[in-house]
């Protein structure tokens, strides 16, 4: 009777097998504040784990957070580098993509937003880690 045992090789490629599952699964989230805003600083908000704040300025020019959303309000979607956020702001739908959070760009990351009738603006991000 013949009895079959893991090779050491096996166990190890199996732990690295996990362990690769775990960092890539891990790797779009986002641990520190990313600050992000609209050209012109229309929309400017702050990232930090699953909470969002708006901030605005005043005429002073001082930025306070306007609007503050918390992560039970904010449906979050893991992508392979980056992520995508969905939440609504009085009525209107805003979803945040940033293709990837290691190397920011202007072109893949914008903010949309959607009115309850449909009307939908989208703005390219300028993002930074803070």
């Amino acid at each position: 009777m013949k009895t079959k045992t893991l090779s050491l090789s096996t166990i190890l490629g199996f732990f690295g097998l996990i362990l690769m599952i775990h960092t890539f699964s891990t790797h779009a989230a986002t641990s520190e504040a990313i600050v992000c805003s609209t050209a012109f600083g229309e929309k400017t908000f702050t990232i930090e784990n699953d909470r969002i704040s708006f901030q605005k300025e005043d005429e002073a020019g001082i930025s306070r957070s306007i609007s503050s959303i918390e992560a039970d309000a904010v449906r979050t979607h893991k992508k392979h580098l980056g992520f995508s956020k969905t939440l609504y702001i009085d009525g209107n739908k805003h979803r945040i993509n940033v293709h990837n959070t290691k190397a920011f760009s202007d072109v893949n990351d914008y903010l949309s937003i959607t009115s309850p009738k449909g009307h939908e603006m989208t703005y390219p991000l300028n993002c930074h880690s803070a």
